[in-house]
């Protein structure tokens, strides 16, 4: 079992249609398995839309962003950056 607990981790900002949402859930679980440590989900415009932030190991960076533009095109993406080790 590969393990990525040694991989910089990275906070990425994506916001969907709440419509999308599951469908945001099950690609982002399927893509990034083990390297997701947290998601995070807020509602924004009178809860039509859905500000997803997603810490995840540098492997799963690139992976996601494929992943999100290929099937949910709409979707919007925001600020990537390090997150902070502790």
């Amino acid at each position: 079992m590969e393990t990525y607990s040694r991989s910089p981790t990275f906070l990425m900002h994506i916001t969907v249609d709440t419509g999308r949402l599951t469908e945001l859930r099950q690609l982002v679980a399927k893509t990034c398995g083990g390297m997701l440590s947290f998601m995070r989900i807020e509602p924004v415009d009178h809860a039509e839309r859905m500000k997803v932030w997603l810490c995840v190991a540098e492997p799963a960076l690139r992976l996601t962003m494929d992943a999100v533009m290929r099937l949910l095109p709409a979707a919007e993406f925001g600020r990537i950056r390090k997150a902070q080790q502790s």
